[in-house]
């Protein structure tokens, strides 16, 4: 009945959207790159500020220059100061060019693009502070800076046109060799001797004198410094201010010019130990042909000169170091985004996928140092970090964020230009970054002060953190196989492990010492792993059906083994009309307003694996449907919930009907996840917002990123929230050297994760689940009781504790260190070493008991 089902299903998911494909082809040939609507932006500045703004607390003085708006900060309790920009910008040998320099004392970077899909980056040195066009609010306890930004032109006191007589009255008084080169410069128009390409229309709409008069009308084109030239012969033939003033009026036909333009506002607040730096997006201005797609708040903050000690910190995995003046300036540069890639924007190829965590960054400069936490917005931010010798003299790291969101979309049959498509407008909403200030000479410090940060932000974290030593074991019920029925070849679920034999792999890791662990119960329903849509829940005949899938329940809760059923509701796989599922009605869509049509990439040639079957992002809303039916399931029988994405990653929607930017996906990923903690949630990766709603964060990123521009990776995450919440990295049998997984576990605190398949191996040949192939129960099960065992020997009581301190030592020996005295050295080499005093085993680990 399943094979019939399923078979039935492909026909009709194939043949259905046919009926409907002609419309959406139409539809998409019907976009068309809208003429934008004229926006004047309003030029800021006026007198040039002089002397210094300061706002003070009992913990910092932030003090600003008024005529360039670059400030320091100055730490009351140590007198360190710190500097928004290198005071020695402009002597920087290594910034050979003005615009490196520029870069250098700019506080903010504006990235546009137009409809040709070409990015331009403005610093507001060049394109603001100097030009001048920038005021300055000052309040009591903050103070707001609001730019122009743009490559605009001085106004120039010149008439645009002039009457014949007044223009010859005028040129008279000046000197001969002035008024030739003014009459260049003016063309006398008389509207009955025009010359071919003159428009009569429009020059009569634009100087109705011209009807009744001749006209010396100032050329198209004249450059700057020649407008300053005839400004100065104007005024020296005594030109007055009355008569620019009546000119201007009465010839004023000067449109606002299509130039990049953009006028933000960035505010500074003193909270406490803490600077709080916010930008308005509500408040940005810019003109639709120029949409605004990123920005980069105070590029050059604390950075440190190749003559400062001191490390960068950034969040990769768990947390990495870059030491200052490295030497690794040939290496690219750090970057990557807060919370990984949204889904709704569409990529052909993937080198490397970049992701973090948790959103913050620090830096230590002879002995002091600073976090920044981002705050609102974070879920638009990516993390930049570099050193010297690139592009300049000073090692440096901060945020940018991504804002308008864009998508090149075909119109060949029309031209042969590519065009690209940008979102309507920005979120409205406000970007804010929280610096906080210590005397801090270690990130170990660091990360505790990370650590009070977490507690404050999220009240909840370490309510819900178990008592043992964490250890998750995954069973896979069934994977998709193409096989055939009547000789049609169609997607069938194929089982790995059935209901009973879940059971079974229990009562034999108990049986083994394997316990105490938690079980998370993949591809139990709707076809397997990669399972159609939940709006409905079925179980799979090939496992047992409904009455094996309900007895496997209450053997498991007799055993006493705490249960998670794993799903998501992020993505339609093998979906169509017969699940609920309707394309064209419930995913999300791209800038481009197509379905978010998705493949997997190969890890060979990283492109697109456009020959296998698509997936696709479900719009918000639906997904929240399909939690709500897959939590009412869970919820009936007493079952966790073991949530694939949700926690992990963040997604938008561009439909602009139904528009829904990453900020709104994290509070709706809130909301599911504090529904589904009732019944208890396993989370995978572990974002900081999910982490006080998770029982367990299993495949958090405890690896290496071997990013060449790294000198090492810490625990600095796991620093500030070991004891809180529990934790494992990816399953130990699953890993490309499980030795070192291994390894990477004791030395981050993590616990244990195994995924098993009660088939052998040569049962997945044929599918696209290469990655279970060590996923045997019966060929790892004995190894997998001997690690459990000799980990909960080690680490039985620590889980619990706080992480204190974290080294490397000059043999490349990690030691981690727990509040209770604990120490645990790990060995990455291939020969024995001591530490402390220690022998440490190569490729091994030894855990020294506080006493």
């Amino acid at each position: 009945m399943e094979g019939k089902k399923s078979w039935i299903k492909t026909i009709l998911n194939f043949v259905i959207p046919i009926a409907v494909f002609g419309i959406i082809i139409a539809l998409l040939f019907m976009i068309q790159p809208e003429e934008a609507e004229v926006v004047e932006i309003e030029i800021r500045g006026g007198e040039p500020a002089e002397g210094t703004a300061v706002i003070e607390n009992d913990n910092l003085i932030f003090s600003m220059d008024r005529s360039t708006t670059r400030f320091s900060i100055t730490d009351k309790a140590t007198g360190t100061v710190w500097e928004s920009n290198p005071a020695d910008a402009d002597n920087d040998n290594l910034a050979p060019t003005i615009d490196k320099k520029s870069n250098l004392k700019s506080t903010l970077y504006i990235t546009y693009g137009n409809i040709n899909g070409i990015m331009t980056t403005y610093n507001n040195c060049t394109y603001s502070i100097e030009k001048g066009i920038f005021d300055i609010e000052e309040n009591k306890d903050s103070i707001v800076v609001n730019y122009t930004v743009g490559n605009t032109e001085k106004e120039y006191k010149i008439p645009l046109a002039l009457p014949e007589k007044d223009f010859n009255a005028i040129t008279k008084k000046m000197e001969k060799k002035a008024a030739k080169q003014v009459k260049e410069y003016y063309r006398k128009t008389d509207i009955n001797k025009l010359r071919a390409q003159d428009n009569k229309e429009e020059l009569l709409a634009s100087y109705p004198d011209l009807a009744e008069m001749k006209l010396y009308i100032l050329r198209d084109g004249v450059a700057q410094h020649l407008k300053a030239a005839i400004e100065t012969y104007f005024w020296d033939a005594g030109y007055t201010e009355e008569q620019y003033q009546a000119h201007l009026e009465r010839y004023s036909t000067k449109k606002s010019e299509d130039i990049p333009l953009f006028n933000i506002s960035v505010e500074y607040k003193l909270a406490g130990r803490d600077l709080v730096v916010s930008v308005p997006l509500n408040k940005i201005e810019y003109k639709p042909d120029y949409p605004i797609t990123n920005i980069e708040i105070l590029p050059y903050f604390g950075a440190g000169s190749t003559e400062d000690t001191g490390f960068i910190v950034i969040p990769e995995s768990g947390g990495a170091v870059i030491n200052f003046n490295n030497g690794r300036s040939a290496q690219n540069a750090y970057y990557a985004n807060v919370y990984g890639w949204d889904y709704a924007s569409s990529r052909t190829s993937v080198v490397t996928e970049t992701r973090n965590a948790f959103p913050m960054f620090g830096l230590s400069k002879n002995g002091a140092s600073f976090l920044c936490m981002l705050e609102d917005g974070a879920s638009y931010g990516n993390i930049n970090a570099d050193v010297s010798g690139r592009f300049d003299s000073y090692n440096h790291v901060d945020a940018g964020y991504s804002l308008i969101h864009y998508e090149s979309y075909d119109v060949s049959g029309k031209s042969n230009a590519a065009f690209y498509i940008y979102e309507e407008n920005l979120p409205d909403q406000t970007i804010t970054q929280r610096y906080r200030f210590g005397d801090d000479d270690n990130y170990s410090d660091m990360a505790a002060e990370y650590r009070k940060y977490l507690l404050d932000r999220y009240p909840s974290l370490g309510s819900k953190k178990g008592n043992g030593m964490p250890t998750v074991v995954e069973v896979i019920g069934a994977i998709d196989k193409v096989q055939q029925t009547a000789g049609i070849p169609y997607k069938q679920p194929l089982e790995l492990t059935t209901y009973d034999e879940t059971v079974e792999i229990a009562d034999e890791l108990k049986n083994l010492g394997v316990d105490d662990f938690s079980l998370k119960l993949t591809g139990e329903f709707n076809d397997g792993v990669k399972h159609y849509v939940l709006k409905d829940v079925d179980y799979i005949s090939k496992l047992g059906g409904k009455s094996d899938f309900m007895d496997m329940l209450e053997a498991l809760k007799q055993r006493n083994i705490k249960t998670y059923l794993e799903g998501q509701t992020d993505f339609a796989y093998d979906s169509g009309m017969t699940d609920g599922y309707i394309g064209f009605r419930d995913a999300a869509k791209f800038v481009s307003r197509e379905q978010c049509e998705l493949y997997d990439y190969s890890i060979v040639w990283y492109g697109q694996e456009d020959y296998n079957d698509p997936y696709y992002l479900v719009s918000p809303e639906y997904n929240k449907e399909c939690f709500d039916i897959f939590k009412d399931f869970t919820d009936n029988n007493g079952l966790g919930m073991a949530l694939r994405n949700t926690g992990y990653l963040l997604n938008s929607n561009y439909n602009p009907k139904e528009r829904f930017n990453r900020e709104e996906s994290k509070a709706l990923s809130r909301e599911m996840l504090e529904a589904a903690s009732e019944y208890g949630t396993i989370i995978n990766e572990g974002n900081d917002y999910a982490l006080e709603y998770a029982d367990i964060v299993t495949s958090m990123d405890i690896s290496n990123s071997n990013m060449a521009i790294i000198d090492y990776d810490i625990p600095f995450y796991e620093m500030a929230i070991h004891g809180l919440v529990d934790y494992t990295g990816v399953p130990i049998n699953l890993s490309e050297d499980f030795e070192y997984e291994l390894l990477k576990s004791a030395e981050f605190g993590a616990g244990l994760s195994f995924t098993f398949m009660k088939c052998a191996p040569d049962r997945i040949q044929e599918t696209m689940y290469y990655n279970y192939y060590g996923a045997a129960f019966d060929l790892w099960k004995d190894k997998a009781a001997e690690i459990y065992k000799r980990f909960k020997n080690d680490f039985n009581g620590v889980a619990n504790k706080k992480m204190i301190r974290h080294t490397v030592d000059d043999n490349n020996i990690r030691i981690t260190e727990y509040e209770d005295g604990t120490k645990v050295y790990v060995n990455y080499n291939y020969k024995d070493l001591q530490a402390d005093g220690i022998n440490v085993p190569a490729r091994d680990y030894v855990v020294k008991r506080g006493e």
